[in-house]
């Protein structure tokens, strides 16, 4: 697979979902200060969308989803504000790749099962670590990610708007740095970071609307890479309910 693929793979999800638990999002905000390459933060409560984030926390939900950026949709359901579960759809649209892979999303592994154009399944489900994942079947921490947005002193007076779905909400902006999520998200961190076959990101430019009950309506992320390029992609949440049951898939590999 080119480089460029490889980017689009791995960024197709940052889509960046969700635990608020599980995550050691509640770092206190002199370890997040003393984060590698952490900008100035503010405690999270102190402002009105700060404090939506922290109610939110403990109050897990379920959303439908939709992720868009270079050759792949990512569509389905998630169980966020707490470790994050649900059940997707990854389609590619590059000549060279399966139509569609099927994931089932639990805490601690995915199982995933690829799809041909012609409705096939591909040798069944398959099971992997979340820190192993193959790049383009990886959820990192949206709701981390919107925390520390909120912390950054930028974010202190945000008021609530109009998000692009036309939903009132809360439009956070900034930069993450990659290293700064090694003691904030160790899990995000671990999927962002440089491997052997990965060129890995400096870090995330984004963009999160956090509507007035604390749960993230959308995200648009922009992730750089080392040699000045970027990869965008957008995230759509609706749908808000109470958590779907998950669970594994009966036949595995």
């Amino acid at each position: 697979m080119s480089l460029p693929a490889v980017r689009a793979s791995a960024s197709a999800l940052v889509i960046a979902f969700l635990a608020l638990s599980g995550c050691r999002a509640e770092t206190s905000d002199g370890e997040a200060s003393a984060s590698r390459g952490a900008a100035a933060v503010a405690p999270l409560a102190d402002s009105a969308v700060g404090a939506a984030l922290a109610d939110r926390a403990g109050h897990p939900y379920s959303a439908r989803f939709v992720t868009s950026g270079g050759v792949q949709r990512m569509a389905g359901f998630l169980n966020l504000g707490a470790r994050t579960s649900g059940e997707f759809s990854i389609s590619s649209v590059s000549p060279d790749q399966y139509k569609e892979t099927q994931e089932v999303l639990l805490p601690d592994h995915a199982y995933l099962r690829r799809v041909t154009d012609r409705g096939e399944t591909v040798k069944g489900w398959w099971r992997d670590p979340l820190t192993k994942a193959p790049p383009g079947n990886q959820i990192v921490e949206l709701h981390t990610l919107a925390r520390l947005l909120a912390r950054q002193p930028a974010n202190a007076h945000a008021r609530p708007v109009r998000a692009p779905s036309g939903t009132t909400a809360y439009r956070l902006t900034g930069w993450i740095d990659t290293a700064a999520l090694q003691d904030t998200d160790p899990r995000t961190y671990v999927m962002l970071a440089p491997r052997p076959d990965v060129p890995g990101a400096k870090g995330v430019r984004c963009t999160a609307w956090v509507d007035m009950r604390g749960r993230v309506v959308r995200f648009d992320e922009d992730l750089a890479y080392p040699d000045g390029s970027e990869y965008r992609s957008v995230t759509s949440l609706t749908g808000f309910d109470d958590p779907l049951p998950v669970h594994p898939p009966a036949t595995t590999r």
